[in-house]
């Protein structure tokens, strides 16, 4: 697709996602320069998403660099003599890829080379309202998807002054029902004064008779 475009229209992401679900994204890529057409172009494919394939273009050759470990993918295009892209005027790549994530949004990283040799890179990340001078090519995959998936887990956080140590406490027997804690302390003194007064209770029984004995060997 050789379409005109304006000096401001940047690289941009054109493609329908849904999350979960193969796509085909495409990457519209303007000449912004008026002495110079674009003679090479370099995506960078963040991780969470894969390339299945690219579909060829008459006049360019294409180049896939998977990427190993955690890290970025790379399609490449580079045009032959008189293929390049015109100034004012920009070319769509198109890059088929496997299911795209369940989350916000993607970025591509950039890199567009001139006829003249000036490369522009476009990897700045917008924040707030102004768009930077260079910014990233995003895909807005959901809008109304929530933060990023350490932050989502599901795990709750501690709320606050949770995650600190506790005074340990004993277990109780198993079978323990609740209530004994306090009978068993309102038991003790109570067993202890039955004990003493069954002490004393002996002691007089003893001194009797001992009284009795000694009468009956006096008489």
């Amino acid at each position: 697709m050789l379409l005109a475009s304006p000096a401001a229209a940047h690289v941009r992401i054109i493609g329908d996602v849904i999350p979960g679900e193969p796509a085909t994204l495409g990457f519209r890529v303007p000449s912004e320069l008026a002495d110079a057409g674009t003679v090479r172009v370099v995506v960078e494919v963040p991780s969470e998403i894969s390339v299945t394939s690219v579909p060829e273009i008459d006049g360019w050759t294409e180049k896939t660099v998977p990427g190993a470990a955690g890290k970025n993918a790379q399609v490449s295009w580079t045009a032959e003599a008189g293929h390049e892209i015109k100034p004012a005027a920009s070319r769509t790549f198109k890059v088929r890829v496997g299911p795209v994530p369940d989350q916000r949004s993607l970025t591509f990283d950039t890199e567009q080379t001139y006829s003249n040799g000036t490369i522009a890179t476009w990897n700045q990340e917008q924040k707030g309202d102004e768009e930077p001078e260079s910014p990233a090519p995003v895909l807005v995959i959901d809008p109304e998807a929530g933060p990023a998936a350490d932050e989502s887990s599901g795990t709750p956080k501690p709320a606050a002054g949770e995650g600190t140590t506790t005074p340990s406490v004993a277990a109780k027997p198993a079978g323990t029902a609740a209530g004994e804690d306090e009978k068993s302390s309102t038991a003790l003194p109570l067993a202890i004064g039955a004990g003493i007064a069954a002490t004393g209770a002996a002691a007089a029984v003893w001194a009797a008779r001992r009284r009795r004995s000694e009468g009956a060997a006096g008489s």
